[in-house]
């Protein structure tokens, strides 16, 4: 633990072990607990190895991770693969905070382009996020001072113990019911009223609430884009921005991108504009850092003790 006015003394063991999140085994729970003692990026470092060590060891992932990366015939099928593997132990590794103390030691490695489009309007802004990259968009932002409002499922992170780290679940700020409770659509309601007030929520395409729209890309598993954010888009007028995110090296570069065109305010209205933008802004992702885009390539494999349903904002 790092020493000095930031230092905090650990949570017994027991009621850390308590605090699994429902889409961690208890063997990898147990290895997260146990790297977190290590200085960042430790850790991170030895669970990405471990991760492509297993995803290259175990025959239905290798097939899953070869059988994706000869999507990208530009590119060295096996490296590419083995960089997958490695990024799923890196996001397991960053979705748990692994190594970090404080919120202070997590900022210096991050970066927000395309901050300009955060500015005020009046209007209230939702920020669309994609489970693409590495996790905890939501909460860089926030960190690099634009202030919003989280709503989306419960943040699985090993951080949250940290009495540092609280501030970031302020009732106000974080709008997920609590670890396996139904998300109810009271939480709706608080998002509704944030935005009419000319606030911030951040929502992931594919999250827990509305029925499908439509996938990324449309053949194939894909990524599913939802229609609650919609709902809330036409019901207070608020604008859309899309969010990705990706690492360089040990950075992590938040990407806001410009507000979606208006639409009709007909519920039945065409989608083709938004379907298009968002799907080529997707697509170019997926092509820029393939192997940071694990969604798509084991949407049919999940892997054994960290079941799909874990989400990070």
């Amino acid at each position: 633990m790092s020493a000095g006015p930031r230092a905090e003394r650990p949570a017994p063991l027991r009621a850390l072990w308590r605090e699994r999140p429902a889409p961690y085994s208890r063997a990898l729970w147990a290895l997260v607990l146990a790297l977190d003692y290590l200085p960042w990026p430790w850790g991170e470092d030895a669970l990405a190895a471990l991760f492509a060590l297993v995803g290259m060891a175990r025959g239905s992932r290798r097939r899953a991770a070869l059988g994706w990366a000869a999507r990208y015939p530009e590119r060295r099928r096996w490296p590419l693969a083995m960089r997958l593997a490695a990024f799923r132990g890196r996001w397991v590794a960053q979705a748990a905070l692994l190594g970090v103390r404080a919120p202070a030691d997590l900022a210096p490695r991050l970066r927000v382009e395309g901050a300009e489009w955060l500015t005020p309007s009046g209007a209230g802004t939702i920020l669309l996020g994609f489970h693409l990259g590495p996790p905890g968009a939501s909460v860089a932002l926030r960190l690099t001072g634009h202030p919003l409002a989280w709503l989306g499922g419960a943040l699985a992170s090993r951080g949250w113990s940290r009495p540092g780290w609280r501030p970031l679940l302020d009732p106000g700020q974080y709008l997920a019911p609590a670890p396996g409770t139904y998300f109810w659509p009271g939480y709706l309601v608080r998002a509704r009223r944030i935005l009419q007030g000319g606030g911030t929520i951040f929502v992931m395409a594919g999250g827990t609430v509305g029925q499908e729209l439509f996938r990324v890309p449309p053949r194939g598993p894909g990524l599913v884009v939802k229609s609650g954010w919609l709902a809330l888009c036409r019901q207070t007028g608020a604008r859309v921005l899309p969010v990705l995110t990706h690492l360089a090296g040990r950075l992590q570069v938040v990407t806001v991108h410009p507000p979606l065109p208006a639409l009709p305010p007909d519920p039945e209205a065409d989608l083709g504009p938004w379907r298009a933008l968002l799907t080529d802004l997707v697509i170019a992702h997926m092509r820029r850092v393939p192997e940071q885009c694990p969604s798509p390539a084991f949407e049919e494999v999940p892997p054994r003790g960290l079941r799909p349903g874990l989400r990070a904002g």
